[in-house]
């Protein structure tokens, strides 16, 4: 079950997508994910239920997404 994110961590989101398509049109959603929750580890909030708004504000901008997990996530 998806969870409604705090608003500092879906500001959080949208300013480091901003960040991001400023240097690529193409979004790694698991990066941006990881990173917002390891700035956010005390919320413990689920990796599944970031990438789902990540991919949405990515996607709603017009990007590109990168869904591959790669070696980050050790899974």
């Amino acid at each position: 079950m998806l969870i409604t994110l705090s608003d500092p961590m879906r500001r959080d989101i949208e300013t480091t997508l901003r960040s991001k398509v400023g240097e690529s049109r193409v979004v790694d959603v698991f990066g941006v994910a990881e990173e917002v929750q390891l700035r956010f580890v005390d919320y413990n909030v689920a990796l599944e239920d970031i990438v789902a708004v990540v991919t949405r504000l990515a996607s709603q901008s017009g990007c590109a997404l990168e869904l591959d997990r790669g070696e980050r996530s050790g899974v």
